[in-house]
């Protein structure tokens, strides 16, 4: 079955996040203090975001990322991991991740049918990784890298958070950084929203900015890539080494989206960017069936916005920053 959108976007991939907490205080993403966290019987269970896949599955959903708050966080996430697994229709299990507990989660996540991970790794150098996540955890990153590796999780993808005058003078050693381990690094243009914006727009470092910085180093070239993944990708002729670049800000990849998200609270949503979501939690647990769930599924297909508009204002949600929807 083609599953898709009123502009004829097919969606076969759904991001899930599956708790709101995290153990890392990043700067662009949650305030020093934390949030107000919802009470954990207001998360939807285990069950229930099996159930919402295997709804999901048979509309087409053949891809699924779990993401957060920090995933790693959610108690016995391997058993999640399994469940979703088992759906006929899910071919691959993703997850990104802040690194900080692979050394223990690693190869039970992979046992249970994790496919791939993606590492956040903005920096490389300890006084840095302090001022940006307010943890002093990057030792524990690094070596859940090692351990996801020894794992069977490669290729690994790192991801970067670029902001100006904070951490866009390490692109190169973060580059070979992730070659070394015959991985893939991915820079991602800062997007300004929520609760935490860090000086808005001028912090962002557009992917051309990026290229010049690169080749200092790097002999790049543009990559053929898959149109459905936001990543724009290049390689280094002379090392092989592979960087891909998120540019929401500077060059929009939405006509090509084929994605969707779960909240932790169960609110299914069309975008990252847009304020709008289809209360399926409620559908769940006021006793809807399957047709119900995908019904709501079709609905917030019809939500979404041709583009999002990142560029045309700065969206603040009052109650559902990125941390919220899952980033």
């Amino acid at each position: 079955m083609m599953f898709s959108d009123r502009f004829n976007r097919v969606i076969t991939y759904l991001r899930i996040s599956v708790t709101e907490r995290c153990n890392f205080r990043c700067i662009y993403c949650m305030p020093a203090e934390g949030i107000a966290l919802v009470p954990k019987v207001e998360l939807l269970s285990f069950e229930e975001i099996a159930r919402v896949v295997s709804v999901g599955a048979k509309l087409g959903l053949s891809k699924i990322r779990l993401t957060g708050g920090e995933p790693t966080i959610r108690h016995d996430l391997p058993e999640l991991v399994a469940m979703i697994s088992d759906i006929d229709g899910i071919n691959e299990i993703a997850m990104t991740t802040n690194g900080a507990r692979l050394s223990e989660l690693a190869k039970p996540l992979r046992q249970a049918g994790l496919s791939r991970i993606n590492i956040s790794l903005d920096t490389l150098r300890p006084d840095r990784s302090v001022e940006l996540t307010r943890r002093d955890l990057l030792p524990a990153v690094l070596k859940g890298a090692d351990d996801a590796l020894a794992a069977g999780f490669t290729p690994l993808k790192f991801n970067a958070v670029v902001l100006r005058g904070i951490n866009d003078d390490e692109l190169c050693d973060l580059a070979s950084f992730a070659h070394e381990r015959g991985s893939q690094m991915r820079f991602i243009e800062y997007m300004p929203m929520g609760s935490v914006r860090t000086d808005e727009r001028n912090r962002t470092v557009t992917m051309r900015e990026m290229l010049e910085r690169l080749r200092e180093r790097f002999d790049l070239v543009p990559e053929p890539g898959n149109l459905s993944d936001p990543a724009r990708g290049w390689v280094c002729r002379r090392s092989g080494a592979r960087i891909g670049f998120i540019t929401s800000m500077s060059e929009h990849f939405c006509d090509s989206c084929n994605r969707m998200r779960l909240t932790a609270e169960g609110g299914l949503r069309p975008c990252l960017h847009q304020n709008a979501e289809v209360d399926l939690k409620s559908v769940i647990r006021g006793g809807g069936d399957d047709n119900d769930v995908e019904d709501a599924f079709k609905r917030a297909a019809d939500l979404k916005w041709a583009g999002h508009q990142m560029n045309a204002f700065v969206p603040i949600y009052s109650s559902k920053d990125m941390l919220r929807i899952g980033g």
